[in-house]
């Protein structure tokens, strides 16, 4: 999986981030957003007027989810811990 830089250039996304956007599109059936600066990281899926987005930090030389948050219309709904994946998930495709 790759992400295009301003300039045009592909990016390489690290390998565990690559891993829980596919989870993401599984599980979604949506196409997930990578976005990466330096030692953060973040994917966002988007599902009817709700977004889950997965926050990441890099850390003693690997990636690690710091915490998942939905946003309801853009607004701050449901922040769930780095262990709660699942549960964000549930929350997202409730209806």
């Amino acid at each position: 999986m790759t992400q295009r830089a301003e300039s045009g250039r592909a990016l390489a996304v690290p390998q565990v981030i690559a891993s829980y956007a596919t989870y993401l599109r599984t599980k979604t059936r949506a196409e997930p957003q990578i976005s990466l600066s330096g030692s953060r990281a973040e994917i966002s899926a988007g599902v009817r007027d709700r977004t889950l987005v997965l926050a990441f930090g890099y850390r003693k030389y690997e990636w690690s989810l710091d915490s998942a948050e939905i946003l309801h219309d853009d607004e701050h709904a449901m922040t769930f811990g780095r262990h709660e994946l699942t549960k964000a998930v549930a929350a997202l495709l409730a209806i």
